[in-house]
């Protein structure tokens, strides 16, 4: 059985980044990523979810865009809840995500150990009616009164 979604109540979203299914993806993700949290004024450090972004989309090109799927786009959501916390979902055409356990639990330097490490709790799911999977990392924002 996969993984489902948690729902989140969301105060604000970004519009959807496509990227391109290539190494050029994360580089591109930085950039637009850091403009987007600034628009949506998450109270977090934009600097270490622009790190945590720029890691998970490299997993996603890297194992997520198989060989059948080259050229398909990763696709990139930033949101925030109303627990002022940031939602990043990134999305790929690959479906399956095996050993995610050992992922995260993985060897300091890969991508999940990374963006945990900058404060993010990793998770991943089908989305419903669609192909491919999300990973998602949610991240806490500085406290709100």
């Amino acid at each position: 059985m996969q993984p489902a979604a948690t729902p989140v109540p969301l105060l604000r979203d970004y519009p959807l980044i496509a990227l391109p299914g290539n190494p050029s993806a994360a580089a591109r993700a930085r950039v637009v990523a850091r403009v987007g949290l600034t628009m949506m004024g998450w109270s977090g450090s934009v600097e270490a979810a622009t790190k945590v972004i720029s890691h998970l989309v490299d997993n996603a090109v890297q194992h997520g865009v198989m060989a059948d799927f080259f050229g398909d786009d990763v696709t990139v959501r930033l949101s925030v809840s109303e627990a002022h916390h940031l939602v990043i979902d990134v999305c790929d055409p690959n479906p399956s995500f095996p050993d995610f356990d050992a992922a995260k639990a993985g060897e300091p330097g890969s991508g999940l150990w990374w963006a945990q490490s900058l404060g993010a709790d990793i998770t991943w799911f089908i989305p419903p009616n669609a192909s491919g999977k999300t990973v998602r990392a949610t991240m806490k924002g500085d406290a709100h009164p």
